[in-house]
């Protein structure tokens, strides 16, 4: 998927959302969160939404006093529109739909309770979601009790092959599931923070096919040992503590089927697969994300042994 293909969703998901449609037809506000130098934008959380014509964008906050000049002039705002506190943002334009863009998952708890508790209904973030469940439940239950639609940046989840993948498993044409298989970058971030930061892609198609995961069982290693607790260390990109630098993970899917993970960190190579395979007893469902830095798409690939 492009990214015009993603906008394109999102401009008709955003006209398709009755409680998020703005007062006396007009645009729906938009209030954009960053941090230069702490997670900044995302991929574009920021800048996709001058290419929706049923949004505005009437706010930026941004903690870095040279990014927040950069963000202003970018999202071609006036400079009164700047902020360096998104708590005074929020209170300040009221926004219809929060966008929280920074990457750094430490600052998202935080942030996602401001945009909730300020009236907004809709909120567009950056994965990863937040760096704990006790963290999701707070967060989740705060939305739900105000009625706040959120969604995470797995723009994969509207890629158009998902659903021929899907009908092509439904009529047999793989016949029958036995399992799926993914991998993350496996880089420089391999073993546990690849499952955070680039493995939130591949599990959220897994639980596309999949369903909800019902069980699982992992090794974590460090250097080819099981990790312990002198391991453990404070994590990159704000995940928090964290341990292992080599993972391999199983878990059991609502629709049966078993789902490995697996990153090794530097095991990975430009045409490593990261992404997931489905495995069946006719063929093999390839959805490959192939990342290029300049610019985000990806493909699907149906192979026939």
């Amino acid at each position: 998927m492009t990214r015009r293909h993603f906008l394109a969703t999102t401009s008709a998901a955003a006209a398709s959302l009755p409680s998020l449609q703005a007062a006396q037809g007009g645009k729906l506000k938009v209030a954009v969160i960053g941090h230069s130098g702490r997670g900044a934008y995302g991929h574009g959380l920021d800048t996709m939404w001058l290419q929706v014509p049923e949004t505005e964008i009437v706010g930026v906050a941004d903690a870095d006093e040279k990014g927040l000049a950069g963000a202003v002039t970018k999202l071609k705002l006036k400079s009164e529109q700047g902020f360096a506190e998104y708590a005074k943002m929020l209170a300040t334009v009221k926004p219809d739909i929060v966008a929280i863009g920074p990457r750094h998952v430490d600052q998202h708890r935080d942030m996602l309770l401001a945009a909730i508790n300020s009236g907004a209904k809709g909120i567009y973030i950056e994965k990863p979601f937040v760096r704990t469940l006790a963290e999701a439940d707070e967060v989740l239950a705060a939305a739900k009790a105000k009625n706040v639609k959120i969604s995470i940046a797995h723009r994969n989840r509207f890629h158009p092959v998902l659903p021929v993948v899907q009908k092509l498993i439904d009529d047999g044409t793989v016949g029958q599931v036995l399992e799926m298989r993914g991998r993350g970058k496996e880089d420089q971030r391999g073993g546990g923070l690849d499952l955070w930061v680039l493995g939130t892609h591949v599990m959220n198609l897994a639980c596309y096919f999949g369903g909800k995961p019902l069980e699982c069982s992992a090794v974590v290693l460090q250097n080819g040992k099981p990790v312990t607790k002198a391991d453990v260390a404070e994590g990159a990109e704000g995940i928090g503590l964290l341990a292992g630098n080599e993972v391999h993970a199983r878990y059991q899917m609502e629709r049966g089927m078993p789902v490995y993970f697996d990153s090794i960190q530097n095991a990975g190579v430009k045409e490593a697969a990261f992404g997931l395979q489905i495995i069946g007893t006719k063929a093999s469902s390839i959805f490959a994300l192939m990342w290029n830095p300049l610019r985000t798409s990806c493909r699907g690939i149906l192979s026939v042994p």
